[in-house]
């Protein structure tokens, strides 16, 4: 009896060899799936459906400007805490029709930040935006050899993208 066993033991343990060299063997012929990063790049084709650091999005899709009101929505919903915004805010005051004056508040966007050294890509910033400000790109070449080189400025790079001059304060 301790004969057979021990029989049906080794052929269970060769059975078990070749299925783990029949999964070997196909993922051998199969093509790769990795490039060898920075000499080989990958295609647009294959970066469908990719998502990585945040963006401005132009409105309209060919403008030049974009619709975040600098309400700080995204980095209030931020649970990595990597989203900084530099907005510069002015109050007027302003008549009503029947006289009365009412105080108005001017939110202007300097400086959207956001430190991806830290950012997990959890997509918050991009659900809770109101005005739909914010989209993932499909670049996949973040790049750097020291922490600070990962924040970015969205709104800098955005202005360079679509040709908007800085303004003095940022």
């Amino acid at each position: 009896m301790a004969l057979i066993k021990e029989a049906k033991e080794i052929l269970k343990g060769i059975k078990s060899l070749f299925v783990g060299m029949k999964i070997t063997g196909k993922y051998m012929v199969a093509p790769k799936l990795t490039v060898n990063y920075p000499w080989e790049t990958v295609g647009k084709e294959a970066l469908e459906g990719f998502r990585m650091v945040i963006q401005l999005v132009p409105v309209p899709a060919s403008g030049t400007s974009h619709k975040c009101v600098a309400c700080g929505m995204c980095a209030r919903s931020c649970p990595s805490n990597c989203i900084k915004l530099d907005v510069k805010q002015t109050v007027e005051e302003i008549e009503l029709p029947d006289g009365k004056k009412k105080k108005k508040v001017n939110r202007e966007l300097q400086g959207f930040y956001v430190d991806f050294s830290l950012c997990s890509l959890c997509g918050l910033c991009v659900e809770s935006c109101p005005t739909k400000t914010l989209a993932f790109s499909n670049y996949p070449y973040i790049v750097g050899t020291k922490r600070d080189e990962f924040v970015y400025d969205i709104l800098k790079e955005f202005n360079e993208r679509y040709g908007k001059e800085q303004k003095d304060g940022a």
